[in-house]
């Protein structure tokens, strides 16, 4: 891959103002670690985005795409291609009765006020999610017995060929922190999202209540990038890792949250490698005891 020719062709495309090289990512990150990415983009708009995708795929580059870095470790080594961030361009909110089109870059925890204001329910359950909505469609992201599937409607997105496709919500097959779009070549646009009237008083009371239990039983004050494994059918993550002896087991200056064994949290410089150890020291200890595979929750991203 030469740089040279990418910056020349981003020079031409009139986006080199959107486009970063050699970008740290531990700076975009909820656990603020990682190495960098050879790209870096936070598009205006669709054009802008199309254009950095095209020339992505000239230059065979592979791409990812980012929001608020939530459920996400970068590997120390960093990213070989370019990572898309839709935070700056891609953060529309616009409401019509009940109805809510959202921009991919908006955070759930910010769309959760907003609709506390227009007094409409639904996302209370989003209040405390750091995540942003292209995420939190693409993992269903969720808390307690609320997630995604409840409010959406439909998703717009672009595909590989740069062709924007909309699906609707049966379309999407939403499952427990995952749809269809997930693990495909798609970068989700926007939201249309249907909510309810309601009262603001209890709104506000239970968005209260919500974080109030995050705050009491998550370690929301520490890096950590949320949950590190998906509740297997029957059981909670965390109960398992506590079982195990593995609750508060530390490596380097990355540790398994006192406060909630499914956290990992970074309390300084911690390594991509100190949280990996954690992670698999976790999975040995529950398959070997309960003969249970834990699967992931939190994304690895980088050059291994």
């Amino acid at each position: 891959m030469n740089i040279d020719i990418i910056k020349n062709e981003c020079n031409k495309q009139g986006i080199n103002r959107i486009i970063k090289y050699n970008e740290p990512l531990k700076s975009h990150t909820s656990l603020r670690i990682g190495g960098p990415a050879d790209f870096f983009c936070c598009p205006d708009n669709i054009e802008d985005l199309k254009k950095v995708v095209s020339i992505s795929q000239e230059h065979n580059i592979p791409f990812w795409v980012i929001g608020n870095g939530t459920n996400l470790l970068i590997l120390d080594s960093g990213v070989r291609g370019l990572v898309i961030n839709l935070n700056k361009g891609f953060k529309k909110i616009e409401f019509s009765d009940k109805i809510v089109k959202v921009g991919a870059g908006v955070s759930l925890a910010y769309l959760s006020k907003i609709a506390l204001n227009k007094e409409l329910s639904g996302l209370e359950f989003a209040c405390n999610i750091p995540g942003t909505l292209g995420g939190a469609i693409i993992n269903n992201a969720g808390f307690r017995e609320n997630c995604m599937a409840d409010v959406v409607q439909n998703v717009t997105f672009l595909i590989g060929e740069n062709k924007i496709e909309k699906a609707s919500k049966s379309n999407l097959n939403f499952n427990y922190r995952e749809c269809n779009l997930k693990g495909k070549s798609v970068i989700i646009l926007e939201a249309t999202l249907l909510l309810k009237k309601g009262n603001r008083e209890e709104i506000e009371l239970k968005i209260k209540e919500n974080i109030k239990i995050r705050e009491t039983k998550q370690p929301l004050h520490k890096l950590n990038a949320g949950s590190i494994f998906k509740n297997p059918p029957g059981y909670y993550a965390g109960e398992l890792v506590e079982k195990v002896g593995t609750k508060g087991l530390s490596r380097g200056k990355a540790e398994i949250s006192l406060k909630h064994a499914n956290f990992i949290i970074n309390n300084g410089d911690a390594s991509s490698g100190d949280v990996l150890y954690l992670i698999e020291e976790i999975e040995k200890r529950v398959k070997k005891n309960f003969g249970i595979k834990l699967e992931r929750e939190i994304e690895i991203l980088g050059e291994p």
